[in-house]
């Protein structure tokens, strides 16, 4: 990675025991929630960070039973996680509320979270049939509202990249090794690329930031994978975020 002064600094750099699995940014504050999980130990645990100046709020937290609980959103300072209602389901059951010190602050074991609105959380109860929606607030748990027919769900401030499939057509030229679709996105008037240079029968994935002429970062993030990676990198709230070292590191550059 370049390291020159005139060059993006990483606003933020953690680096996890296990595969980072699921990534969620807060609606209103600058706050990146991770779940990574661990094989070997077969746990999961959540972790979450001001992104804006790299202070750790909480790290590698571990619930009972971690393995079946999974990250779901991170609202106001909150982050909930779920659980599932059967091994052989996706369908989601359970919520767990976790303030931004690492506390558990309460706990549903029949309730699975749908989305947030500006008025709390919107619930259902998995083993109901049809839409009935519950309102609850996300401090406590507590009920607001038995039945919301309808809602307006918060929004987040995410930018995801383009894909191209023609480097030929982009404003600066990329190395001729290119391998599939090239990730793209013209940002404050910065060009970011995200791509993978075939080797034999494996491929690096680089990461690639110009304003104007200028390289303004150039880094690696995977190195002899056996097949390309999709998911480049997003934005939130004028931060690039992406994953490196084989899935277990954490990088945001402040863009």
């Amino acid at each position: 990675m370049l390291s020159d002064p005139e060059y993006i600094k990483p606003s933020l750099v953690k680096k996890f025991d296990g595969i980072i699995w699921k990534i969620e940014i807060d609606d209103k504050f600058p706050i990146i929630a991770i779940e990574s999980r661990n094989a070997e130990t077969h746990t999961t645990a959540f972790s979450a960070y001001n992104f804006q100046s790299g202070e750790c709020l909480f790290e590698n937290l571990v619930v009972e039973d971690s393995w079946r609980w999974s990250l779901d959103r991170v609202s106001n300072k909150i982050i909930f996680i779920h659980s599932y209602l059967s091994d052989e389901t996706p369908e989601h059951n359970g919520i767990i509320a976790i303030n931004d010190q690492g506390n558990i602050i309460w706990q549903q074991y029949n309730k699975a979270l749908r989305d947030i609105s500006d008025e709390g959380l919107v619930v259902s109860d998995p083993k109901i049939q049809g839409k009935w929606l519950e309102l609850l607030n996300p401090t406590n748990g507590t009920s607001l509202k038995s039945f919301i027919p309808n809602y307006r769900p918060v929004t987040r401030d995410i930018t995801i990249p383009s894909f191209i499939f023609d480097k030929n057509i982009l404003p600066v030229p990329l190395s001729r090794a290119v391998a599939g679709e090239i990730a793209y996105l013209n940002y404050h008037n910065k060009l970011i690329f995200s791509y993978h240079i075939e080797n034999n029968n494996t491929y690096t994935q680089k990461l690639l930031i110009y304003e104007g002429d200028k390289i303004l970062l150039e880094d690696s993030l995977a190195i002899n994978i056996l097949k390309r990676n999709p998911e480049a990198f997003f934005i939130s709230c004028s931060h690039l975020f992406c994953i490196r070292d084989e899935k277990r590191e954490i990088v945001s550059y402040l863009v």
